[in-house]
This record gives structure tokens, C-alpha cells and sequence, in this order.
């Protein structure tokens, strides 16, 4: 514990000291939502307002950018630097170093949905009907999920160059086909076989259906089944694959 929490504190130096990952994962997600919030305005699809709609989709790949994006890319750098070969030569184990990665994360995402949730409050009067407990755990198991996937892609990557290509075209990809700002039912047939497979389709879903219409855990067990899979799935990858330099 004493060593998980020695590597915490450095993971928090570093990126209090990167300007780049301070502006990706905590101000880039709140230009979304009041770029999007001063596009519709108050326009309803269905019946339902669209930036209430926009809301949970906002919140996954907020969770993307920190989880795949920011995660992969910096890990990569701070390999390429040594930093990792160095602590290869001390007790610290992959198994302690990725959870000091994962916990790092994490907190900059609980402070990053928080800063999301303020700007709807405040600006676009946002509600969140359903229960704040199961939002808060969809919101763990989602974050943890992405966070093992960008760990996961580190494993494969060798560049700086290559970590930022990687990421973006994993980013998008679960982006656009993870029906994150429209239905993948309006995608092609064979398109929505493969969007149902994706964990951003099943947490957007999940976000939504507690949102907006304050459904249970019940209603969206599958959803959390399937981020649940793709978490412990990558995890997995990451410890594997995992390399000191």
C-alpha cells in the first residue's frame, strides 16, 4: 500500500505539470457541452430536450479522452523517457504501477464529470432523474473501463507518433459508432451489429436510461455486463502486455 500510494503522488505531479493534459481532459469536454448547449438551445427531439439527450453521450467520451487518449499517449512518453525502465530497478511491481495509473485516472475523471454536471446545472438547467448512487457506479465502471483499454493499446505501442495515431482512431471509432450523439438504430444494419458490441454504446445507453428517464439497475444490467466484460478483458490485456521500456 505504501508503495501504490509513493507512485500516486508522483502520477499527480506529472500531470499537474502537463498543460496539454489539463486542457484535454478537464476544459475540452466543457467547450462540448456549451458549444452543443448554444447550438440547440431548448430544441426538442422526441420530446426530450437535446441537450438533456447530449448530456450522457458528452459524459462517455469525456471518459474517452481521459481513459484512451490522454492515458495512452502519456504513458507511451513517459516510457520513451525512462521513466519506467528506472522503476523497473525498484521493488515496484507492473501490477502496482498500473494501479497507481488507474487511481490517478480515475480522480481526474470524478473531477472532470463534476465540472461537466456544474456548466448543465447552472447553464442548462440539466436534471439527472434517476438514482445518483447508480449513476455514480455506471460512472466507475465506465471510467475503469476506458481507462484499461488506453492502458491496454500501451502494450502494442512502440512511439510517441504511433500512441497518438492509435488512440484517435480508437477514440473516434467508439465514438462515432457508439451512438454517443445519435441512435445506432439510424446506422446501416450491418453497422449497428458491431456499434452494439462497443462499451461506449452500452454506457451511453446506461447514462441515458438513468438520466433521463430514472430507470434501475434492473433496466440496464446488460449494458453494465457488457462494460463490465470489455473492463476485465482489457485489464487483463494490460498486465500482459505490459512492458518497463
Amino acid at each position: 500500500m505504501k508503495a501504490l500510494l509513493a507512485q500516486l503522488k508522483i502520477e499527480n505531479k506529472l500531470f499537474v505539470r502537463s498543460v496539454d493534459g489539463l486542457f484535454w481532459t478537464l476544459l475540452f469536454p466543457v467547450f462540448f457541452i456549451v458549444l452543443f448547449g448554444l447550438i440547440y438551445g431548448e430544441t426538442q427531439w422526441d420530446d426530450i430536450r437535446a441537450i438533456d439527450y447530449l448530456l450522457p453521450g458528452i459524459i462517455v467520451m469525456a471518459l474517452m479522452v481521459t481513459g484512451i487518449m490522454y492515458t495512452t499517449v502519456a504513458f507511451v512518453e513517459e516510457r520513451i523517457k525512462g521513466i519506467y525502465r528506472r522503476l523497473s530497478l525498484t521493488p515496484l511491481t507492473k501490477q502496482t504501477i498500473l494501479s497507481a495509473q488507474l487511481i490517478n485516472r480515475y480522480l481526474l475523471i470524478l473531477a472532470q464529470t463534476a465540472l461537466l454536471l456544474v456548466v448543465g446545472f447552472a447553464v442548462f438547467k440539466i436534471n439527472i432523474v434517476g438514482n445518483w448512487f447508480l449513476f455514480f457506479l455506471v460512472l466507475s465502471l465506465g471510467a475503469l473501463c476506458f481507462l484499461s483499454i488506453g492502458l491496454a493499446l500501451t502494450g502494442f505501442i512502440n512511439s510517441t507518433g504511433s500512441a497518438n495515431a492509435i488512440s484517435m482512431i480508437v477514440f473516434f471509432m467508439l465514438m462515432f459508432l457508439g451512438g454517443i450523439f445519435f441512435p445506432v438504430e439510424i446506422m446501416p444494419e450491418f453497422l449497428s451489429y458491431f456499434a452494439n458490441a462497443l462499451p461506449s454504446t452500452h454506457l451511453g445507453d446506461a447514462f441515458r436510461a438513468i438520466i433521463i428517464y430514472g430507470q434501475g439497475l434492473g433496466d440496464i444490467w446488460t449494458n453494465i455486463a457488457v462494460v463490465a466484460g470489455w473492463m476485465v478483458a482489457a485489464f487483463g490485456v494490460a498486465i500482459k502486455t505490459f512492458k518497463w521500456e
